[in-house]
């Protein structure tokens, strides 16, 4: 019958599509699915293929997750971006939560070392060499905007905006 070898064609073509797609990067299994959607594909030759690339370990959504955490991890991200960015690439929360907790990272530290190369001395004392509060508490505001949205909680921006480089560590 044509209509079964020409379903053959069209899976045939679509797990090259995906194959090829993936020898490239990772991507998720549904951004995959969405990618052979736009090619004209339907959902039910779509999904065959899925299955196969996910047995082959073409596609792994762990360690795709665990890639994107690494990459946002080096950005100087903090988890809360790096959960929502996550997310938008279709992975489950589950996934996410085990690859941001995973990461070892210490969220802390990061949120530090962000403010520190971006200004320098992440505690505030003066402004443009004036010490009056208005203006220290603004350019605190600014600093606190900025971390978070970089995807830091409170916590973290409290520890960072509270250090020194200038301090000594107990360590030397």
């Amino acid at each position: 019958c044509w209509f079964r070898n020409r379903r053959s064609i069209l899976s045939q073509s679509a797990r090259q599509i995906a194959v090829a797609l993936l020898a490239r990067r990772d991507y998720s299994r549904l951004q995959i699915r969405d990618k052979l959607l736009e090619k004209g594909f339907e959902l039910n030759d779509i999904e065959p293929v899925l299955d196969a690339c996910e047995s082959s370990g073409f596609i792994n959504d762990n360690r795709y997750a665990e890639l994107l955490v690494r990459s946002h991890i080096s950005r100087g991200h903090g988890a809360i971006r790096i959960r929502q960015a996550i997310a938008q690439k279709g992975l489950s929360k589950d996934c996410i939560e085990a690859a941001i907790t995973n990461s070892d990272c210490d969220w802390f530290e990061l949120a530090k070392d962000k403010a520190t190369k971006k200004y320098g001395i992440p505690r505030v004392t003066e402004v443009k060499g004036s010490t009056a509060r208005d203006l220290i508490a603004k350019e605190k505001a600014k600093r606190v905007r900025f971390l978070m949205g970089q995807g830091f909680s409170y916590d973290q921006i409290t520890y960072a905006l509270d250090s020194d480089p200038n301090d000594l560590d107990d360590d030397y």
